[in-house]
């Protein structure tokens, strides 16, 4: 811009001067013609004058006075024939070019002529001729001046401008700058933008500034995004490379276009070698390859589908499959992305844990030593197969199987021969038993047959066969043989029973007659049993489910000092949890005295409760007395409390008063047996029921606990309050302490304590609470 105004400023300038000089030209021009006029007009008359006085030599030095004038060029004189007279030349100067461009030509008239004719009688002619020297000198002086003054103030007009250019355009430097380093990347420049009255060079400048600090932001968040883009696809490719799992692609035709390096680690197959490959290729399993044809691409939607791979060594390779199908905008499919996880060791594990599953539920549902299905399955199967039967009027027998005088051939024999007597039954019995029947070893020497489908005569008659079979039986012995002999007792349902717990029980009263009546037969439940008994054996199911499934557990209740309110020690009471209830030991011990298991719940109980108190808790065990007739009992009561009593734990037997006391010899032995160990001995529920003095005066026992009853009755009763203070006086009279039972109030606690009663328990201290 600032080189076309110079130009536009030249031009001009040109222009003036040329104009100035032309008319200073012109000007010349006119003043030299007006010269030359009036020359010849003053040289005429002298002239006129020296020719008529025919001055020669006048007349030439006049001539030549004329002549020698700067602005004349020659003069010449002539006479009336047109001959030279005089004639004087003094510069030939032409007119330069110059001249003649200014003078557009004009210059050409530079002569003057007059007639010289005095009186009217023409003598001569005198010319004059102006010299172009002036002229021209005039001109280039002109031009010269001019030149200079067009120069001067074009110099000043260019100075002018450049300096109010460079004032208006000083601001548009610093953006020429900043759009030069803006060209070179650089979005923020350090070149200070110029502040400008221009409104426009000030929206010019906020206009970069903003541009630059926008394009700043953009790069700055391109920059971060392409970071965060080379950082994710690096952690990606790492990913990738770093997956354990496969991960692959496939083209729209199943070929192979893209695996991460979990191929060859897996496969063993190199992943340059497998490329381009159809992935069916690799598959062992005639569906997955079908799958994986290119007809059936689009449709692929696979997870966590199991299918195996053919590794390079020929091995196969379990993998879990997640595939789908890729397409374009059109929806065409364009190939297949996927992954594949390698599972063969979770498939390996699998079936192992299912191998060692079925093993786990053969042993649980199975009897270790002969074979036979357990107590367990036999319950569950039982009801399945009456429930199968009973709604289609087929009946099922059941035959409860027990070998007479076990105990003794375990004792006389030892464990191992008993061991294969049960062996030996379990064979009869799968040599007797009918394809569709059941059999089961229920505990001990004790075994069920289920006869399906079968009346009671029927079932009768293969009871009776069985029952021969095992009397035929010959077990060789080192010296002899021994003969087996057994119980079998029948039930039938729906006839004793529409269920497999009456049913059960119907069996077992069945079981229970043919050892009352001399063992060794067969007995077949008759009508004539009462209810009675079959709520007693009904019950004694139960009783016996409970122990086999544990759950019979120990409740603990605290005797407290009455004095100080101390925990002194906690009585174990037996607990039975039957369908989420909790029964009492007085609503089932009855049943376990009938059939002989009070054994069986005291040894539990002890055991439960011994294995759940801590060492420093005093513990007082319940313990019936007719036990003790059973030797077993004594040995495992003593393998028991023996640890217990020597690593320091406080254990009191409470002899459980509910029969007439037999005093023998050996129970005084046992007690006192139990007595080395360093238990001591309490007699429950004192002043009810049997109680001797004589048993106080042979036994001694530690500790006399009060019957409830008369502790409730104390505060109304005066009889009853009178039984309290006598049981005291006599336990003190036998050095005995006593523990009342059943305080409920501090009523009945401040008048035990005025009694003298030391100790005490009831709701008052607190309620049993089950070990679990």
């Amino acid at each position: 811009m600032a080189l076309a105004f110079s130009a536009l400023l030249f031009l001009t300038a040109a222009t003036i001067t040329v104009v100035l000089c032309r008319q200073a030209a012109v000007n010349e021009l006119g003043a030299q013609q007006h010269l030359g006029r009036s020359m010849l007009d003053a040289l005429v008359p002298t002239i006129q004058h020296l020719v008529l006085n025919d001055d020669t030599a006048g007349l030439k030095n006049h001539i030549g006075v004329v002549a020698a004038d700067a602005a004349i060029a020659s003069v010449r004189l002539t006479g009336p024939d047109g001959a030279v007279v005089v004639e004087r030349v003094s510069d030939q100067e032409p007119a330069d070019r110059l001249t003649k461009w200014l003078t557009f030509g004009t210059a050409a008239i530079r002569s003057f002529a007059a007639d010289v004719a005095p009186a009217g009688r023409k003598l001569g002619r005198i010319e004059i001729t102006l010299s172009y020297k002036p002229l021209n000198t005039s001109i280039g002086n002109v031009l010269r001046n001019s030149a200079l003054v067009t120069l001067v103030l074009l110099l000043l007009s260019a100075a002018i401008t450049y300096a109010l250019l460079r004032r208006f355009t000083a601001p548009l430097h610093p953006l020429t700058e900043w759009a030069h380093e803006f060209s070179r990347g650089n979005w923020m420049p350090k070149v200070k933008l110029i502040e400008s009255g221009s409104r426009e060079i000030r929206q010019l400048n906020q206009a970069f500034a903003d541009g630059s600090t926008t394009m700043r932001h953009y790069i700055r968040s391109l920059e971060e995004t392409r970071e965060l883009l080379e950082h994710s696809e690096t952690r990606l490719r790492k990913l990738v490379n770093g997956m354990h799992e496969i991960l692959f692609e496939l083209d729209r035709d199943g070929r192979i276009s893209f695996l991460n390096p979990a191929w060859e680690k897996l496969t063993g197959f190199r992943v340059e070698d497998s490329l381009g490959k159809p992935f069916g290729d690799f598959l062992m399993d005639e569906d997955a390859i079908r799958d994986f044809g290119g007809g059936v691409l689009a449709r692929m939607h696979e997870k966590n589908r199991e299918i195996s791979l053919r590794t390079a060594a020929g091995k196969r390779l379990w993998v879990s499959l997640d595939a789908d199908a890729q397409k374009d905008a059109a929806g065409d499919c364009t190939g297949i992305i996927g992954t594949l996880g390698d599972i063969t060791k979770s498939v390996e594990l699998n079936r192992l844990l299912s191998k060692y599953q079925d093993e786990l539920y053969h042993l649980s549902v199975t009897d270790p030593l002969t074979g036979l299905y357990n107590r367990r399955h036999f319950d569950t199967q039982l009801e399945v197969i009456l429930s199968d039967h009973l709604p289609k009027k087929r009946p099922v027998c059941l035959l409860l199987i027990d070998l007479d005088g076990f105990k003794f051939i375990n004792d006389t024999y030892g464990h191992p021969f008993g061991d294969e007597v049960l062996r030996t039954i379990a064979g009869l019995l799968r040599q007797q038993v009918r394809r569709n029947d059941y059999i089961a070893r229920l505990a001990g020497d004790e075994f069920a047959m289920v006869l399906k489908n079968t009346a009671l005569d029927s079932a009768t008659r293969i009871a009776q066969k069985l029952h021969a079979k095992i009397n035929e039986t010959r077990i060789p012995l080192p010296v002899g043989h021994i003969q087996l002999q057994s119980s079998i007792g029948v039930a039938a349902a729906p006839t004793h029973g529409k269920n497999s717990q009456d049913l059960v029980s119907a069996a077992d009263v069945a079981l229970y007659h043919s050892k009352q009546h001399g063992r060794n037969r067969i007995e077949v439940l008759s009508p004539d049993i009462s209810k009675a008994m079959m709520s007693i054996f009904s019950q004694g199911f139960q009783l016996r489910s409970a122990l086999e499934q544990g759950n019979i557990h120990p409740a603990f209740q605290p005797i407290c000092n009455l004095r100080t309110g101390e925990t002194i020690a906690y009585e174990v009471l037996a607990r039975m949890r039957l369908n989420g209830s909790v029964i009492h030991a007085k609503d089932f011990i009855t049943v376990a005295e009938e059939l002989g298991l009070t054994r069986d719940v005291d040894l539990h109980v002890i055991r439960a409760a011994l294995a759940h108190a801590t060492q420093y808790q005093a513990l007082f065990l319940n313990v019936d007395l007719s036990s003790f007739n059973d030797r077993d009992f004594v040995n495992e009561l003593g393998a028991l409390l023996k640890p217990a009593c020597d690593s320091g734990r406080r254990i009191t037997i409470e002899i459980t008063e509910r029969e007439t006391l037999p005093m023998g010899d050996t129970l005084h032995e046992d007690i006192q047996k139990l007595r080395t160990f360093g238990c001591k001995l309490a007699l429950d529920d004192f002043g009810s029921g049997y109680s001797t003095y004589n048993f106080l005066n042979q036994f001694r026992p530690d500790y006399l606990k009060i019957e409830g009853s008369f502790v409730r009755g104390m505060l109304n009763n005066e009889a009853d309050r009178k039984i309290v203070t006598h049981i005291h006086e006599l336990a003190q009279s036998f050095g005995m302490e006593t523990i009342a039972e059943s305080v409920e109030n501090e009523a009945t606690q401040a008048a035990l304590r005025e009694i003298g009663i030391g100790s005490a328990q009831g709701m008052l201290f607190g309620a049993p609470i089950l070990a679990s």
